[in-house]
């Protein structure tokens, strides 16, 4: 039976939600909660403004005595290292920067100052995120275009300020924030097929939007729109791969049509999805990574817990020309080198990254070259030879999730703060 879900900030149980139902709100003590999904199971978070979910997550932890789940959920919301998150959260736990929330009591005269600290803990934090994520060389922000603007755009990057030459170089750039055509709410995922077409696709709603090479929209459709979007891949042919609910489903790029569902695995969801150079899927489970035929077949499973450790928590995989597996581990911020048969060769990155290191992983990209990008929320992307020596960064501090290579090996990253797509010319 599975365990009552709990409201995140007061931990009352909550009703049972209808259906498919996304938000509900706690009877107790009248908090708003968006109801989530991940590998198939639901989750409540608290909905009352932009990361307050994050704050009432990490208390919700602390109140239930686990200090690393704690400090996990700070750090994947909030892009610190595990050093910088695990002193935030004693800091919370010991009731500073505005305190942790303590259990709710039924006495009127707690709910006041117990809000006040939670208002106060996320405002600081907002206030941190702001400043570590914002661009020192950003120009002031452009006014908001007329109603009557539909499209937004692909315009030229500017001009790359002088200094030493660059790993790669921004040429285009399109999106802003809204929901009309070209515009990105909560843009994380992106893909590219054989023909050039872009695919940008947001985290919740299930929209997915698409663009001809140059950044021009072409077109939109929808995906589930219920649950969470955690990973999209596009194969040459131009079928799109969505992760939702746990499930692989496939959709006709140009049209989104939908083309069926891939069996779901038996203990684990799926978690991410990327496609081979022979049209063959590799996908990221909870245990480990699953090699697929295009019907969704299973040719081959690796468990990390035992070819790596029982530590391992893969979330992102991509793979060579050479049939290389390359697995990000977010929570270690390590990537996992696998030879094509699945035998562990190394590991790089992780730690503080004192070294260079990812600290705060999103996604995982391999160019013609066999070199390995991650998007890294401290350093925007930092690229790895194979042997995982640190050869280049750029993108400077921008957040970026979702990575994608095109067949020209430039390199699309989805810039999620900054409601954009930008393509990147690599060096010769």
């Amino acid at each position: 039976m599975p365990a009552p879900l709990r409201c995140p900030t007061c931990h009352a149980p909550l009703d049972i939600p209808p259906e498919h139902a996304t938000t509900a709100r706690c009877s107790y003590c009248g908090a708003g909660v968006l109801l989530t999904e991940r590998g198939g199971h639901v989750q409540a978070a608290a909905a009352q403004q932009r990361h307050a979910d994050a704050i009432a997550d990490v208390l919700a932890q602390l109140r239930a005595g686990s200090m690393i789940g704690a400090i996990k959920v700070y750090r994947d919301h909030f892009g610190v290292g595990l050093a910088e998150a695990r002193h935030a959260v004693e800091r919370l736990q010991a009731g500073q920067s505005g305190g942790p929330v303590p259990p709710r009591t039924r006495t009127a005269s707690t709910r006041g100052p117990r809000m006040f600290g939670l208002g106060l803990a996320v405002l600081t934090i907002f206030t941190l995120i702001y400043f570590e994520t914002r661009d020192p060389a950003d120009a002031p922000a452009t006014p908001r275009p007329a109603p009557t603007e539909l499209l937004a755009p692909a315009v030229p990057a500017p001009p790359v300020d002088a200094g030493p030459p660059p790993f790669a170089e921004p040429v285009l750039r399109f999106g802003s924030e809204g929901t009309g055509a070209g515009r990105f709410e909560d843009a994380r995922s992106v893909a590219v097929d054989g023909a050039g077409r872009i695919y940008v696709a947001e985290y919740s709603g299930g929209r997915v939007q698409v663009f001809d090479s140059a950044g021009t929209f072409v077109t939109q459709w929808m995906a589930d729109p219920r649950m969470p979007l955690v990973d999209m891949a596009a194969d040459r042919g131009g079928t799109v791969y969505i992760v939702q609910s746990g499930r692989i489903r496939r959709y006709e790029g140009a049209t989104g049509r939908a083309l069926g569902e891939f069996p779901r695995p038996q203990r684990f969801g799926y978690d991410d999805v990327t496609v081979a150079l022979d049209g063959s899927l590799w996908a990221a489970t909870q245990n480990g990574v699953v090699h697929l035929d295009r019907d969704g077949g299973v040719r081959r499973t690796v468990d990390l817990k035992r070819a790596v450790d029982e530590d391992a928590s893969p979330e992102r995989v991509a793979v060579d020309g050479n049939g290389h597996l390359f697995v990000l581990d977010r929570w270690k911020g390590e990537v996992y080198h696998l030879d094509p048969d699945g035998k562990f060769i190394d590991r790089f990155a992780g730690g503080d990254g004192g070294s260079g290191g990812a600290m705060t992983p999103e996604d995982i990209a391999i160019d013609g070259r066999g070199r390995v990008y991650v998007s890294d929320m401290g350093t925007a992307i930092r690229v790895f030879d194979p042997s995982g020596r640190v050869i280049g960064t750029f993108g400077g501090s921008d957040v970026v999730f979702g990575l994608a290579f095109n067949d020209r090996d430039e390199l699309l990253a989805s810039h999620r703060n900054k409601n954009q797509v930008v393509k990147y010319r690599l060096a010769d």
